[in-house]
């Protein structure tokens, strides 16, 4: 089982664009969407949700406002300032005095202040960070995911999508493609671990080269083989070259040159991959996936 990430030193380079079309060039894959932060390849994969479990990857503390004896000892040792005073009112609670109320957006479930409460009041609960999907495409099965609104942890849930697109591809004998996220935090490391190949979309901006470069910096470090394409090349060819030398001395290969194509972007807005078209960028797409061996 060959494990393929596509991903990009920034946004709007056309990453997902890419995937999806390679997605319907392979025809035999198991497709999985990593950007749980702003997922989008869906958008473009016509899709039915075969399956939805919530996962739960963080706790978060709460009180137990009958123990509480108010001695503020949380609010000395949280280190995330997620423990304010409010006032609490509730049958057998002293009414309107001010007790520690915990924003659960703000807590990180480091148990800081479990261990620190005298009384015993404060305790850990699993809390849900996400909802994971397996959906049926007409290009096969595709794991994706989404981020709940100020949760963290995304991380864990990219690690939870691409182990479920692992076991779909075990039990199907195919590969993954895998749609990653921009830059170079967390979510991408967990992205690109344990893939045999990374795949890494530009564009001739200087941010673009920059960010490129970074992400090449990050692969070369987990040594993992690395090719580049180089989207809507023609709208700055000084640039491109600069990539392309880039590319030279840092040891990769640049797999492929997409030009700028007005069908795209109407291609977007139909949630069609690009290649259902004849086009130039579609032309082009198909030659750099011949060069992909699976």
């Amino acid at each position: 089982m060959k494990q393929i990430a596509i991903i990009s030193g920034k946004g709007g380079t056309g990453k997902t664009t890419v995937t999806a079309a390679f997605a319907e060039l392979a025809e035999a894959m198991i497709v999985a969407d990593c950007d749980v932060e702003a997922p989008n390849l869906h958008l473009v994969l016509d899709h039915k949700v075969k399956k939805e479990t919530e996962y739960v990857g963080n706790q978060t503390a709460r009180i137990d406002y009958l123990l509480c004896s108010h001695c503020q000892r949380c609010e000395e040792v949280c280190r995330y300032e997620a423990i304010i005073e409010k006032v609490q009112v509730g049958e057998g609670i002293r009414p309107n005095e001010p007790f520690p109320f915990i924003d659960s957006k703000r807590c990180e479930g480091c148990a800081a202040c479990v261990y620190a409460c005298p009384t015993q009041a404060i305790k850990l609960y699993p809390e849900g960070t996400g909802k994971v999907f397996l959906s049926e495409t007409a290009v096969g099965d595709f794991a994706h995911a989404e981020l709940y609104l100020a949760a963290d942890g995304s991380g864990k849930l990219v690690a939870e999508v691409r182990r479920l697109a692992r076991d779909e591809a075990r039990r199907q004998n195919k590969s993954v493609l895998i749609d990653g996220s921009p830059g170079i935090g967390c979510v991408v490391i967990s992205t690109i671990t344990g893939c045999q190949q990374v795949i890494v979309v530009t564009e001739p901006s200087q941010s673009g080269k920059h960010d490129l470069e970074r992400v090449i910096k990050l692969t070369g470090h987990f040594k993992i083989p690395t090719d580049v394409i180089i989207n809507k090349w023609d709208i700055n060819h000084e640039v491109s070259q600069e990539i392309e030398e880039l590319c030279l001395q840092l040891g990769v290969a640049v797999i492929g040159r997409i030009p700028f194509d007005p069908m795209v972007p109407q291609a977007i807005a139909l949630g069609h991959p690009i290649t259902r078209y004849e086009c130039p960028a579609a032309e082009a797409l198909r030659v750099i996936w011949g060069k992909i061996v699976l």
